[in-house]
């Protein structure tokens, strides 16, 4: 059994970077690439590559009519996909740019050789089976919230990519606006601008200006009553 922490440094991107360029076929196999705030790409199963993503956040959308609503953030220094299974990769997927970011395509077969040389205990793979094994749970646990619920449980995804400012404080990350909360919670604009007015009022949220503050984020883990969440950003 690993420490959380432990198993990450295995797992890290600087580490993920050193074992591939180990190869001197690494720039053949891997590109650095910049990708503009607002771009998306659609993943399939039948895809040859994977993304590392060095800077910036992503959205990762499950798509397909049975998948409607599955998403969540990724932050720098996580891999967007991977196969878990040689040549198998989950459901159908929709990448977006929600900041500017920097990633790097990486050929799936290059990236599978050089995992099976230098990382034998697998620590890549098992970190990343926990980090999606976690964000699974989490989209499990929206579908028992309420309305009102789904937008406090929207904030603490978001926290989850956020600052910490002080004790019990998160400043929010600056891509997350009306919209895109209404978006994650699966509620109307009006709705979700009503509910942050009440959080405002209760002194739970700073939202007049960017960058948005929670300012006591034990209060809308107790609401919510989700143990745990929060515990792998």
């Amino acid at each position: 059994m690993y420490e959380k922490d432990e198993l990450r440094s295995f797992a890290s991107f600087a580490t993920v970077l050193k074992i591939l360029k180990r190869d001197p076929n690494f720039n053949k196999y891997c590109t650095q690439h910049r990708v503009p705030k607002g771009s998306t790409i659609t993943l399939n199963k039948e895809r040859k590559d994977c993304y590392l993503l060095e800077s910036g956040y992503v959205k990762y959308d499950y798509t397909g009519s049975s998948s409607e609503g599955y998403y969540y953030v990724i932050p720098a220094g996580r891999f967007v996909s991977l196969p878990m299974v040689k040549n198998q990769f989950t459901l159908y997927a929709r990448v977006t740019a929600l900041t500017e970011l920097v990633w790097w395509k990486i050929d799936v077969e290059f990236l599978r050789k050089m995992l099976q040389l230098e990382d034998p205990r697998n620590y890549v793979m098992l970190n990343y089976s926990i980090e999606v094994a976690y964000k699974l749970y989490i989209i499990s646990k929206k579908y028992l919230l309420s309305a009102e619920s789904r937008v406090y449980f929207g904030l603490l995804r978001c926290a989850e990519a956020g600052i910490k400012v002080a004790d019990n404080q998160i400043e929010l990350p600056s891509f997350l606006t009306y919209d895109l909360l209404a978006e994650f919670a699966g509620t109307s604009k009006g709705y979700t601008s009503t509910v942050l007015g009440e959080l405002r009022d209760k002194g739970v949220l700073i939202s007049s200006k960017k960058p948005w503050i929670i300012t006591d984020l034990a209060w809308l883990k107790n609401i919510l009553e989700l143990e745990g969440l929060g515990d792998l950003n």
